[in-house]
């Protein structure tokens, strides 16, 4: 399967060296916005690239995932830096992300698979950081405890920031936050501690705003997180989910934190308090 899948993206396999490599055979022409190697297909016929067996079994498994991926719903096909993305030039479209414009073509500057959006054509990349959206799951990492605020790691460009007035109070009591409050801010989150939340909005300068205002956001615990591809999780109504049969939670952050923990019951404000005075 892996030699077919090599043919069938233009490379093949060289054996004239005790170094393995992949050669350009026309099918694939390494050139991009970004990066232009040759000026025309031609040069690149021939190119050789010089790879170890790691490298050579990582481009194997790139390319096997492009495939599964391109039989997906939604999907065209899987695409390579500087492949041709088939459109229909008589009616308007939009470029979106991972894609250029050259000599009059519209060619992919990623890897990945090319996804349309009604007039929009942009290509979903294999390997890429989570990009936020307004009312996304998230989960992240506590990395700094502030003024009034934490820092979260989202896996995000920059970390994204929790206010101490856009969360619930242990307490459940709406009211505002005052500077005992600040000061106890390491009682409810401090450093490396697993939160779960929501994005809020974006400030002007880029940065990222989260709240936690429900009682299923908050600290994380008992659990494990496991990283994947953000790409992986799909915005759904339901991000999170209770496998009764093992007893465990499941939370399927957008930015592909996910977390697995033993199952807690949702307590309300009042139950909290009654058991406090308790």
């Amino acid at each position: 399967m892996g030699g077919n899948l090599i043919a069938a993206l233009g490379f093949r396999v060289s054996s004239s060296s005790s170094l393995p490599f992949f050669c350009f055979t026309g099918g694939v022409t390494p050139k991009s916005s970004l990066c232009r190697v040759a000026d025309n297909k031609d040069k690149m016929r021939g190119l050789k690239l010089p790879l170890s067996q790691t490298q050579r079994v990582r481009l194997q498994r790139a390319f096997e995932k492009l495939q599964s991926l391109s039989a997906k719903a939604n999907s065209d096909a899987s695409v390579t830096v500087a492949d041709a993305i088939p459109v229909n030039y008589e009616d308007a479209f939009l470029k979106g992300y991972g894609t250029t414009d050259l000599n009059g073509e519209l060619v992919a500057t990623v890897c990945g698979v090319v996804e349309r959006v009604n007039k929009l054509v942009y290509v979903r990349a294999l390997r890429a950081r989570y990009k936020p959206e307004v009312g996304d799951v998230v989960v992240g990492r506590v990395v700094e405890v502030a003024q009034k605020r934490w820092r979260l790691e989202i896996n995000f460009s920059q970390d994204a920031v929790l206010m101490l007035s856009s969360m619930n109070m242990p307490d459940g009591i709406q009211r505002r936050r005052t500077a005992l409050d600040e000061l106890n801010m390491r009682s409810i989150f401090e450093e490396n501690d697993i939160v779960c939340a929501e994005v809020r909005n974006f400030q002007h300068d880029g940065s990222l705003q989260l709240q936690a205002r429900s009682q299923k956001y908050g600290k994380l615990e008992k659990g494990q997180l496991l990283i994947i591809d953000p790409y992986l999780v799909r915005k759904s109504k339901q991000h999170f989910h209770h496998l009764e049969q093992f007893g465990i939670d499941l939370i399927l952050g957008r930015n592909g934190y996910i977390w697995i923990g033993e199952h807690v019951e949702a307590r309300d404000s009042m139950k909290w308090r009654l058991n406090e005075e308790a």
